[in-house]
């Protein structure tokens, strides 16, 4: 049997049947709507701290007193470790005019203060520091063994809990996600069985003319397939139009300035389709076969 064959008497069948595949491709749909909400959801979640992420780095203190001939070395050192993107120095006034800045209209408890109370020191990027807090502890572990530094700080409880909140974010849309795509092959499939049952006498009289398994499995499944990929393609275009609609909102003035939603990369978009279509396949053909054996 060919594919237009089966395509063409899956869609006859689907057509007698409208009623009850139209309620299962709902389920089926909201079941990975769901999944790819949380999936969006997670999405952009990485995608924020990463983008703020990149302010991430090491601060790195002298010793009081350091002589000045120092400072180029320790920037030169600074650069070279493996993972350092950029240095920049921060001079005792430059960070004496930054703590005025941060204060603004209270900067007035800072009169009579002198100006090289604070030491001199360098702020150090690191690559992608957001998501390796071991990259940081390391590079960190180096700094501290060059000539002249006095101390270094980095966020190294904030990127571990946030390492930790979105590991925890990510195993649960993993796991919503398989939950979600198997609970609508099982609908999908305990639907195809219904549908065998009512037709149990039809299908019995082609088994004794000599139709094969695979003349009367063949549309079942081809009936599955296109409940997952209907399924599926409903899901993500009311998922898109939902990302277009708040995407188009966050652009009104009193948002948060530069917040820009991201959609869902096309890969997952593919995966998904693929999988709810093997998974319904997998799930229909499963469920024929006590018929099949008999």
């Amino acid at each position: 049997m060919n594919l237009e064959t089966l395509v063409r008497r899956a869609l006859k069948d689907i057509r007698q049947h409208m009623a009850m595949y139209a309620l299962t491709t709902m389920v089926v749909t909201l079941s990975i709507l769901i999944f790819l909400f949380f999936s969006l959801i997670y999405v952009n979640l990485h995608h924020f701290a990463s983008r703020f992420g990149t302010q991430l780095g090491v601060v790195v203190y002298l010793k009081e007193g350091i002589n000045e001939e120092l400072i180029p070395k320790i920037y030169n050192e600074l650069l070279a470790i493996n993972g350092v993107k950029n240095v920049v120095y921060i001079s005792q006034e430059e960070a004496f005019k930054r703590l005025e800045r941060y204060l603004g209209d209270e900067k007035m408890v800072l009169e009579g203060v002198d100006a090289t109370f604070l030491p001199d020191s360098f702020e150090v990027k690191v690559e992608k520091a957001l998501f390796q807090p071991e990259r940081l502890r390391v590079i960190a572990d180096k700094i501290k063994k060059i000539e002249g530094v006095d101390k270094v700080q980095y966020g190294r409880e904030w990127v571990q809990r946030l390492e930790v909140f979105t590991g925890i974010a990510r195993n649960v849309v993993v796991a919503s996600g398989i939950l979600l795509l198997f609970t609508a092959a099982f609908v999908v499939s305990i639907t195809i069985r219904l549908n065998v049952y009512a037709r149990q006498e039809e299908l019995e009289i082609l088994r004794l003319v000599g139709a094969t398994n695979g003349f009367i499995e063949g549309p079942f499944l081809m009936e599955a397939m296109l409940q997952g990929l209907l399924g599926a393609g409903i899901a993500i275009v009311l998922l898109y139009a939902s990302y277009l609609n708040v995407s188009s909102g966050l652009l009104m003035p009193g948002f948060i300035k530069g917040l820009k939603l991201v959609f869902l990369p096309w890969e997952l978009v593919v995966l998904v389709v693929g999988l709810s279509m093997v998974l319904c396949l997998l799930g229909t053909h499963f469920s024929m076969r006590k018929f099949l054996r008999s």
